[in-house]
């Protein structure tokens, strides 16, 4: 079982191998995006990427939301979704 934030982590570095992308850095310049916006999801100071800056990830990509989350990391049977401890 993975939380569903790693499972977004992990397809984004299955992707970026696949693609040749060897950086967050390059991820996030493909994207358009500020590189902090990526580094702070990966280092845990942002939980979820907003699903717009996850289309732009895509599409830098040259894939669609639908092709990212066509794996089966995302099968729901393998996802845990953290909840908020309020």
């Amino acid at each position: 079982m993975l939380l569903l934030k790693d499972a977004i982590k992990q397809r984004l570095e299955n992707l970026m191998y696949d693609k040749n992308i060897k950086s967050k850095y390059e991820l996030a310049c493909e994207a358009g995006l500020n590189p902090s916006l990526i580094t702070d999801f990966f280092n845990d100071r942002t939980k979820y990427p907003k699903i717009d800056t996850l289309f732009l990830i895509c599409e830098g990509m040259n894939i669609t939301l639908c092709d990212f989350f066509n794996d089966s990391l995302f099968e729901i049977e393998n996802i845990v979704i953290e909840k908020d401890s309020k």
